[in-house]
Parts: C-alpha cells; structure tokens; sequence
C-alpha cells in the first residue's frame, strides 16, 4: 500500500485539492471529502467574484431606472408557489436563465436585467452567469423579502 500526500494547485484562479496515492489507488472516503471541499471552495470564490462583478442595487434603484428593464425571479418554482412573487417580475429559474433569456426577443444584451432570489446569493451567480455571456446591465435586487419590505407589490400564483 502507498503513502497518501495531499497537494493544493492554483488554478484559474480558485483552489483545487486533490488527493494522491503512490500505488494509484484513493480512498472513496477521502476522494469524497476533498470533492465537497472542492465544491465548497469554488462556490465561496464564485460568489465573492459575482459580488465584486454585479452591483447590488434597491428597489427605487430599479424603479428610477429609464432604460428598458426587467426584473426576473431566479428561484425554483416550487418557492414562487408557496411564497409569491414580486408584481413584475418574470420567472426564470437560475439553472435556465442564460437560454431562455437568449431565446427571449424582448430582452437584449442592453436591457437592465435585475434578478433577485430568497437572499440574494443565487441572484448574484445567475447575475455573474449572464454578465460573463454578454449582458451590459446586469444588478442583483437581493432577497425576494427584501424587495418586500422597500414596498414592492407581492403578486400570488394562480
């Protein structure tokens, strides 16, 4: 049986751990532990970029906004149902927003897209997601609770 060392690399610009075994073989246990590290690691990274890329704006940030603009809800369906929405908004899960917004022929890469979700973190990745395919204005309203409580209109499901 090998020794097992554990090794840190840069690369693009987060930290991958990767743990090695000199007769090749790695624990399932280990390999495991050091995918969720991964995991949780490019997560924290992704989101401190997407904070430092995508400005958080308020509710009469949004509203004075001139240019054309829409705000979309990137939480899952089953949230909008128990919770409500905001009067307005559009519906576009974070796991689709970049195809269906590219399939949309209202919307363009000029349009203020402003996204919120429950707290504001998957609003910040679906943000920094559609930031990086090429939309200008791009702002994160934060918390659907938040939004509430700046005197946004909720709005139920039907």
């Amino acid at each position: 049986m090998g020794s097992y060392f554990f090794t840190r690399t840069n690369n693009f610009n987060y930290f991958r751990w990767f743990c090695f075994c000199y007769d090749g073989n790695v624990s399932c246990k280990y390999s495991r532990q050091y995918k969720i590290l991964n995991s949780m690691n490019y997560t924290e990274e992704l989101l401190q970029k997407a904070d430092e890329i995508i400005p958080r704006v308020s509710l009469k940030e949004f509203q004075n906004d001139s240019n054309a603009k829409v705000m979309i809800d990137v939480r899952q369906l089953d949230e909008l149902q128990a919770s409500g929405s905001i009067k307005g908004s559009l519906h576009i899960p974070k796991g689709v927003i970049e195809f269906r917004l590219n399939n949309n022929d209202d919307i363009n890469f000029d349009t203020s897209v402003y996204v919120f979700c429950a707290v504001g973190i998957r609003s910040a990745i679906a943000g920094y997601n559609l930031k990086k395919i090429g939309y200008k204005k791009v702002y994160n309203l934060k918390g659907f609770q938040d939004i509430l409580d700046q005197g946004a209109e909720k709005k139920f499901l039907s």
